[in-house]
């Protein structure tokens, strides 16, 4: 089986989910959210690749949110959004430039994948995923432009877990640190992981193995629903709870 963290958090929030995105292969229909931060990783990949001047790294984001936001399948609550994150993307990079660029020396790499020429193995499956950046200090850095998790959930959360055990396999050391940058806020939290975090994605990786041996989706409605990719295909289109589509 190849694992992803998307994937795994797909199934353990919504099994029938799992079932539309990576077995009926349902097109995704994208919030603007999602663009967004598409949109942030890929303006600060750049703004690092071309050693950009401040000024350059707002324009860069301009670059890259108007090719991506075009897409007419993106979803947007109204044309003010479409605006705020605009104008909110290309401050957020400035901000970044001046926390975490200026006078900082460069990540050794960027958009680091590793599953496919750089094998990942957890027992007899293969792991896939990215790595945002990897710093000068061998440190793990992960961005996010959402919401700030608490730290319980940060030290809990299956995706930096997949990091660290990536890391140690690729490069046979152990990471000098974890890091989620909440780009929102511009701060570094901080996590750790260990062996026993370890046993824990490997038991996970076990109980969802048993579960698609199953073929067996159950929906899990809940409040979770409204921001789902596929309310439509699961729940109807009479069930969108107010998104609107452009």
């Amino acid at each position: 089986m190849e694992i992803s963290y998307t994937m795994l958090h797909s199934i353990m929030e919504c099994e029938y989910s799992y079932y539309l995105r990576y077995i009926k292969r349902v097109p995704i229909r994208e919030s603007s959210a999602s663009v967004y931060g598409t949109a942030v990783h890929r303006a600060i990949k750049i703004g690092y690749d071309s050693n950009l001047v401040r000024d350059d790294w707002a324009k860069i984001f301009k670059r890259e949110w108007v090719a991506l936001a075009s897409n007419k399948d993106i979803v947007f609550a109204n044309e003010d959004e479409y605006l705020k994150r605009f104008k909110d993307g290309q401050q957020l990079l400035l901000n970044y430039y001046d926390t975490f660029v200026k006078k900082a020396k460069n990540p050794q790499m960027l958009e680091y994948f590793f599953g496919k020429d750089k094998i990942v193995t957890l027992e007899n499956h293969t792991i896939v995923g990215v790595l945002d950046q990897i710093d000068a200090k061998n440190r793990v850095i992960d961005y996010k432009t959402g919401a700030k998790p608490t730290q319980m959930k940060l030290d809990l959360d299956l995706q930096f877990t997949i990091y660290s055990y990536a890391y140690r396999q690729l490069f046979e050391r152990e990471e000098s640190g974890l890091i989620l940058r909440h780009l929102g806020t511009m701060k570094d939290m901080k996590t750790e992981r260990t062996e026993d975090d370890f046993e824990l994605l490997k038991e996970e990786v076990s109980k969802i193995e048993k579960r698609l041996k199953g073929r067996i989706f159950v929906r899990n409605i809940g409040r979770e629903c409204a921001n789902c990719y596929f309310i439509e295909h699961c729940l109807g289109k009479e069930r969108r709870i107010g998104r609107s589509w452009t």
